[in-house]
């Protein structure tokens, strides 16, 4: 994907509502030539309705779908030149793996064998020899095997986007990593453009060109994955793309603030200015902080007491206590570990982020 590349579809100030429930409101974003691009959300926020649209099966309540320029609100989805797979894969079980990839050419007409040799190749992008799996009876398939016989039917179609519905969600934790990275392969070498959606932080994460993330029907950052992990709109994104440490904090004005833990309060010093008596969210990722050694100094610092220890291979993960029900959690590199109970954490200022709430 070329960051210049020109928009294939565009969505223009959608709104999509049910009676009294607006699903999608006011949503404008676009897709460009050639991206993998991710809307990513919690339940409810409004990423399948949006899907719906963008495929035909919903039409918006008001706001305009624009496919290379054009108009596409009341073209119904079999006209649209794209393609879903979605959550269930909807594969005919009663065929072979071969059939199951030919049909979308057989409709449209091609000769057998146009389409056996289509198939064949299609297979063969897909990971799936074709010696083996061409004649095999899809119901006698895994679940990551499936999952490719529904990557290379919709490919069939030719589509000029292929839309996705959490096609990964019903797989196993190692595969769907295997998966994750096939698809993003398979979407560079192949040139399509690609919409996804997902509720998963780590699919959104590792194929991504751009992620939008919805919330209650409203996109509320559109970036790529290092834009939104390094600088997050708010707090529910800076939540939503990874753990974190979200310290309520309010401001003295300039860069002095204090830190409310619910039992004690603890000054701070702020990367940036902020008035007095505003609330905001500090942010500190969990890699961050360090454990201070004696004589050294941060930004910030604070005496905490170390509640736990979780081995995550190269690294270590803390959580710490500063307060009574108030704790946080450090990440380091295993050579970093620390046996001791009590400690000082520190952060540098420039290693936070002031958050609206």
């Amino acid at each position: 994907m070329v960051e210049s590349a020109a928009p294939i579809l565009e969505v223009v100030s959608i709104t999509n509502r049910f009676a009294k429930f607006t699903a999608v409101n006011d949503v404008s974003f676009a897709v460009r030539e050639g991206e993998f691009f991710t809307l990513v959300g919690p339940s409810g926020s409004g990423k399948t309705t949006l899907l719906r649209m963008l495929v035909g099966m919903e039409k918006p309540t008001t706001g305009e779908l624009r496919l290379r320029g054009k108009v596409i609100n009341d073209l119904p989805p079999n006209l649209r030149p794209t393609c879903m797979v979605f959550q269930s894969l909807a594969l005919f079980p009663h065929m072979t793996v071969g059939k199951n990839v030919e049909f979308p050419l057989s409709i449209r007409g091609q000769s057998s064998g146009e389409c056996r040799t289509r198939a064949w190749e299609l297979l063969k992008l897909l990971h799936l020899d074709p010696h083996r799996y061409y004649d095999k009876n899809v119901s006698q398939c895994s679940g990551g095997e499936r999952q490719r016989v529904a990557l290379a039917r919709a490919l069939a179609y030719d589509p000029e986007i292929l839309f996705f519905d959490e096609p990964l969600s019903a797989i196993d934790a190692r595969l769907r990593k295997v998966l994750q990275k096939e698809l993003k392969d398979l979407q560079r070498s192949t040139g399509k453009t690609f919409c996804y959606v997902t509720h998963s932080l780590e699919e959104a994460m590792v194929m991504s060109d751009r992620v939008a993330i919805l919330r209650a029907g409203v996109i509320e950052q559109i970036g790529t994955p290092d834009e939104i992990y390094g600088a997050p709109r708010n707090a529910f994104v800076a939540e939503f793309m990874g753990e974190v440490n979200l310290l309520p904090i309010t401001g003295l004005g300039g860069t002095a603030a204090t830190w409310d833990t619910g039992r004690k309060v603890i000054p701070l010093t702020l990367p940036a200015p902020l008035a007095a008596g505003t609330a905001r969210k500090l942010l500190i990722r969990p890699e961050s902080l360090r454990f201070l050694r004696a004589g050294e100094s941060a930004g910030n610092s604070v005496p905490v007491r170390i509640l736990n220890e979780f081995s995550l291979g190269s690294r270590i993960q803390y959580h710490v206590e500063v307060a009574s029900d108030c704790t946080l959690t450090v990440q380091r590199l295993r050579e970093e570990r620390t046996a001791a109970t009590e400690a000082v954490l520190g952060w540098e200022l420039a290693d936070s982020q002031i958050l609206e709430t």
